[in-house]
């Protein structure tokens, strides 16, 4: 046989040094975001115990996606993009450094949550549209499935490591933000092992698209259903999770009756059905329909959302039968059945949740032109702040009258009524970029 007929075996993902190192920056800076934005709701909820003003807090750190977002994703598609990541890092270790030497109570912490939202729009715009420029065609459903659980390892080592060890050991937010700023400056000189980012022009679907600047990326979208249809699910997906963001202190503390620390830890065994999930999405992202996953997973994610808001009342239940009466004798000093349940329905609720995300997002970076991938991203984004603006601060306010349990519910029947609307649309026919039907 000729040696040079040989087929040459493509080089493995996490083998190919740009998008090795692209996983490396988002992880370092994923893990301080996370720590420091789980840091600021046990301040917020330490100071008030209000339900309100932590969901108040988390409008703060999505609605820059709105103004900021937009920008941020035009600046992506225009300037270098590693750049840009880097001096969003840069910055956003700079905010850990002001705090250290101006905390001043709960003001400032929302003064600090808007600032690095902001910055982290420009990061995290620029990482997004790095992304597809780095990674074959072929490849982007495994990549956007390794970087859902390179997302999913830094929330859990951010809030489940190194807020709770060093809030606990140290008992000094001062720390825990001088540890944070470290890591966003880790994060910036990480970026630049990349390497260049340019790629060759691929002819996708979408094309130019004339108009404002910041109503480029609206246009995209509308500009091909397939596109719309993904980010309308993203838009609903990340707007549940939001709304929940604000309602987690305030379902640790009254329905497992733990310290929100303790009860974050207790919740993470989602980000381990995120990575699970993952695993599964990235390989049946191309191989089965989009409408189909996409289905599956909203019904899964809104089923177990209505169970996760009453762990109590199944714990008591399902104690009453013979094979689930070890629920009733697990007392850990307040950890009990229900947190046991809690845990347990965790686990599929982040593997639900990946299976969506990573479907509804290979279907955007593939049909999306390169160029306008930035754009696109940030109006997703920017739709989900919108959609979720007044939700959260609604759930808050409803929480503190009628109780977690039927607000978390209700949130549960909305997300499932407009995924139905949004599933029952029609959508463009025929194949999409690698064969699979549409």
């Amino acid at each position: 046989m000729n040696p040079e007929a040989a087929p040459v075996r493509p080089v493995p993902l996490l083998q190919q040094r740009p998008f090795r190192v692209l996983n490396y920056t988002r992880f370092s800076s994923r893990v301080a975001q996370n720590a420091i934005n789980f840091a600021l709701v046990l301040l917020i909820v330490e100071e008030t115990g209000k339900a309100f003003l932590s969901s108040l807090l988390v409008l703060a750190l999505v609605v820059p996606a709105t103004a900021a977002g937009i920008v941020a994703g035009t600046a992506a598609d225009v300037l270098p993009k590693r750049l840009l990541v880097s001096l969003g890092d840069l910055v956003r270790a700079g905010i850990c450094l002001y705090f250290l030497r101006n905390q001043g109570g709960v003001a400032s912490y929302y003064v600090v949550a808007v600032l690095l939202a902001t910055a982290t729009q420009f990061a995290s715009s620029a990482e997004g549209a790095i992304l597809p420029s780095i990674v074959a065609r072929h490849e982007l459903a495994r990549a956007n499935a390794i970087a859902q659980g390179v997302g999913g390892a830094a929330q859990l080592v951010g809030l489940a490591v190194l807020t709770p060890v060093v809030l606990r050991l140290f008992d000094s937010p001062r720390a825990l933000f001088a540890i944070c700023a470290g890591l966003f400056t880790l994060a910036a000189v990480q970026v630049w092992w990349i390497g260049r980012t340019s790629s060759s022009h691929r002819q996708e679907i979408g094309g130019d698209v004339p108009g404002s600047w910041w109503l480029t990326g609206w246009r995209a979208m509308r500009a091909d259903p397939r596109v719309m249809h993904a980010a309308i699910e993203l838009t609903l997906l990340s707007t549940a999770i939001i709304i929940l963001s604000g309602l987690i202190p305030a379902y640790i503390s009254e329905i497992l009756d733990l310290p929100v620390d303790i009860g974050a830890v207790i919740l993470m065994p989602g980000a381990i059905g995120v990575v699970l999930g993952l695993r599964v999405a990235g390989f049946l992202a191309h191989r089965v329909p989009h409408a189909f996953l996409s289905s599956v997973g909203f019904f899964s994610f809104v089923v177990l959302l209505a169970l996760l808001a009453f762990v109590n009342t199944e714990a008591d239940f399902l104690g009453g039968y013979a094979y689930f009466s070890w629920l009733n004798d697990v007392q850990i000093g307040k950890f009990d059945g229900g947190g046991v349940m809690a845990m347990v329905l965790m686990l599929p609720l982040g593997f639900s949740y990946s299976v969506v995300n990573v479907a509804g997002q290979t279907v955007m970076d593939d049909r999306v032109p390169i160029h306008l991938r930035g754009r696109v991203g940030a109006t997703q984004a920017a739709m989900a702040a919108l959609a979720s603006s007044l939700p959260v601060l609604a759930a808050g306010a409803l929480s503190d009258v009628i109780g977690v349990p039927p607000v978390m519910a209700l949130v549960a029947g909305v997300t499932g009524a407009i995924a139905f609307m949004n599933l029952r649309q029609p959508k463009e026919t025929g194949l999409s970029g690698r064969g699979t039907p549409a």
